[in-house]
């Protein structure tokens, strides 16, 4: 039996509706580590990054969805993006990670934010709506309701080791949609099943969390046809290079002040947290193309 990460997308034979399923515990601990996240902020990273995972699951181009969920609290936002591929990436302020650490921390949602980039990263869609809950899954089918009028079924779960909170035990979810034509019937009948689901702890084995039994549980009497099955990535495009194109966008008196010390800046990228080395002659190369 398969345990490691993957996201199988699936339609119905003779339904129309679409079903995901998706484990992505490993690529999770990875970012996690990156980041050294624990606990609660483990959890929520990952639920965030899910949720994003299952809207750009729905472009139908090379894309990215940044989904981001904004708080009230210790913890004022997640930010994950991804593309259709399974390429993933996460953030939460690193300096609120610290502050939190293990602990669970005191949060209230605000806000959903979701944007979607074509292939070219043109911005092609911007939503914002009220978060409802804490759950990224209700959030999801929220924002899908209203902002693309789209009736979902949507469970998203992370769990994190009791004894190493540095660690998932498993990362998971489901999403299914309705198509437009789906008779009320079968609404019904799929409500039905996600409500009788097994609890996702129930699911977890000691070589992992189970995908397939999620699959056989959701599928109900309904049969499927695989459309496709990929492995997630841990991914960031960050480099050198953009870090100083971002630069450059600055103006030339603010490179200008970062050059007064005279000494090399150190640049981290939030998402994956490599680091980048700014000498002096690269401000130096900046100002003189102003000229």
């Amino acid at each position: 039996m398969n345990f490691k990460d993957r996201i199988i997308r699936a339609t119905g034979k003779k339904t129309p509706f679409r079903m995901i399923v998706a484990d992505m515990t490993a690529t999770m601990n990875e970012i996690g580590k990156q980041h050294n996240a624990k606990g609660f902020a483990l959890k929520l990273l990952a639920e965030n990054t899910i949720a994003s995972l299952f809207l750009s699951s729905g472009l139908k181009y090379a894309g990215t969805v940044t989904f981001t969920t904004s708080f009230a609290g210790e913890i004022t936002k997640i930010t994950s993006d991804s593309t259709p591929m399974g390429l993933v990436r996460a953030m939460i302020p690193q300096d609120e990670l610290m502050t939190v650490g293990a602990n669970e921390p005191a949060i209230v949602p605000q806000n959903i934010s979701v944007i979607k980039l074509n292939e070219r990263g043109k911005r092609v869609h911007e939503s914002i709506i009220e978060a409802p809950s804490i759950s990224m899954g209700q959030n999801l089918a929220t924002y899908l309701l209203q902002s693309e009028q789209v009736r979902s079924a949507v469970g998203i779960e992370a769990q994190f080791n009791k004894e190493d909170p540095s660690k998932l035990d498993y990362a998971a979810g489901f999403y299914i949609e309705a198509f437009p034509d789906l008779e009320e019937k079968d609404i019904n009948l799929l409500e039905v099943i996600v409500q009788n689901l097994p609890k996702f702890h129930e699911l977890l084995k000691p070589e992992g969390f189970d995908l397939d039994e999620l699959l056989d549980q959701l599928r109900g009497p309904y049969d499927l046809d695989i459309v496709r099955e990929l492995d997630p990535k841990a991914y960031c495009p960050c480099s050198k290079e953009r870090t100083l194109a971002t630069l450059a966008s600055l103006k030339t008196e603010d490179l200008k002040d970062l050059r007064k010390d005279g000494k090399d800046l150190e640049v981290t990228c939030d998402f994956c947290r490599k680091k980048y080395t700014i000498t002096m002659q690269d401000l130096d190369d900046l100002i003189k193309e102003r000229k």
